[in-house]
């Protein structure tokens, strides 16, 4: 009796260790140099819809202030209203270069996404400047390489989706 709850406790434990497969999202955003003066660095939010739009989470938040949030209209109707808290995400803007975001396809709580077609989206708003808004479908639980070429206020972006077993 010892072993069989012994074998069936190791079982428990086991099982869904190996049965559980992450996605890394990694992303290479590039803030282009622009000849404008005054010059300010973007508000830039990366977020995750599923297929009916439905807001998943934020991925990163670059903006000073949250008085500033707003600025980015498209996540702020999806997301920036609510009143979940950012801080994990947000990081200061950016000055013209090209930055790299790690994500490990989780949810603002926590859970893992699930497997399927997502829609990954990139806004960027600049004061006294422009806004750029991106979207690309995306598939969680699978390698993948994407790549999205701003035209104003964002450069290219690259996307690495890699499928690790844990």
């Amino acid at each position: 009796m010892f072993y069989r709850m012994a074998i069936i406790f190791t079982l428990i434990l086991i099982a869904p260790i190996q049965s559980m497969a992450a996605t890394q999202v990694n992303l290479s955003v590039t803030i282009p140099a622009l000849n404008v003066n005054p010059y300010h660095r973007p508000y830039v939010a990366i977020w995750l819809e599923n297929q009916d739009r439905q807001y998943i989470t934020t991925i990163a938040l670059w903006a000073d202030d949250m008085e500033w949030y707003k600025d980015l209209r498209q996540w702020w109707r999806k997301a920036g209203r609510t009143t979940q808290s950012f801080d994990a995400v947000t990081g200061a803007t950016k000055k013209p270069g090209s930055y790299d975001v790690k994500w490990i396809a989780a949810d603002s709580k926590g859970n893992a996404i699930p497997a399927g077609s997502y829609n990954l989206k990139i806004e960027a708003s600049r004061e006294e400047g422009g806004r750029e808004y991106l979207k690309i479908p995306i598939q969680i639980a699978k390698n993948g390489r994407f790549s999205l070429q701003g035209k104003h206020e964002l450069g290219q972006i690259i996307i690495n989706t890699l499928n690790q077993e844990q």
